[in-house]
């Protein structure tokens, strides 16, 4: 992985930023600090800088929060706000996505019967039925190792179709077939008419849009992880401010070049 913030990321801003690049951002622990899944908001100086960004290019919210959870917390309208995971909010897919909710409603009774076994699973250990896709968090577990060990292996037992999405402190189960944030971010694009883009993630639930590798593409992770797909890093969650500026003069500086470049083509 490469920081961002180095002459080889430098260029591949200015080879990426556009006018119509689409800037998508992941939520928990990118745009917002990571203080835990129930407090989580978007700072004030964080959100007038995307206002910002929006007034020029299309800005994306990625997150695997539902969309009825989201919104709440943003304070703003992005162009385009997708949720549970690339499974809401993507436009024209709605549909798509229903047929997955009687699935994770049967997961859900399966686990929430399972996990009453106190015996078993640590009280600590909680549900969140998405709709389209179902949490198990467990940051309030007595024991994270042996909590991630029973709930892998309770996940085998009861429910192997799920596809098991490891994030902080929570396990999400995804229904076999679903679109992921991979899938959006090109359906996004699409959308948007963007030939470019940048994505800013900090977690293995961001994998599929880092493992997209796409040169059109510019994938971003908070904090260095050898292991992730993303080409460049962050050193910290609070390095998004300095991006956010960067962004906002580097797509200033794209708008005004290209108006530049019309009005000599129309005088000659």
């Amino acid at each position: 992985m490469i920081p961002l913030f180095s002459d080889q990321g430098r260029m591949q801003i200015d080879r990426i930023v556009r006018p119509g690049v689409l800037c998508a951002f992941d939520f928990d622990g990118t745009l917002s600090p990571f203080t835990g899944y129930e407090n989580a908001s978007l700072p004030q100086a964080i959100r007038e800088k995307l206002v910002r960004l929006q007034s020029m290019t299309p800005v994306a919210i990625l997150t695997g929060r539902a969309l009825s959870d989201i919104r709440a917390r943003l304070a703003f309208k992005p162009d385009y706000l997708v949720a549970n995971h690339g499974q809401e909010g993507v436009p024209g897919k709605g549909k798509d996505s229903e047929k997955y909710r009687g699935k994770i409603d049967c997961w859900a009774q399966i686990l929430q019967k399972a996990l009453a076994d106190s015996v078993r699973y640590d009280r600590g250990i909680r549900l969140d039925n998405k709709r389209y896709s179902l949490a198990v968090h467990y940051r309030k577990a007595a024991d994270y190792d042996e909590t991630e060990s029973v709930l892998t292996r309770l996940f085998a037992e009861a429910v192997p179709e799920a596809h098991v999405l490891p994030g902080k402190f929570v396990y999400n189960l995804i229904p076999p077939g679903a679109p992921d944030k991979g899938d959006a971010l090109l359906e996004l694009m699409k959308a948007a008419g963007s030939r470019t883009a940048v994505y800013v993630g900090d977690d293995w639930t961001d994998e599929d849009v880092f493992s997209l590798e796409s040169p059109d593409i510019l994938t971003i992770r908070i904090e260095k992880k050898p292991e992730s797909h993303a080409r460049f890093y962050l050193e910290t969650q609070k390095d998004i401010a300095r991006l956010l500026d960067l962004l906002i003069d580097k797509t200033e500086t794209a708008i005004f070049l290209e108006n530049t470049a019309g009005h000599q083509r129309k005088l000659t």
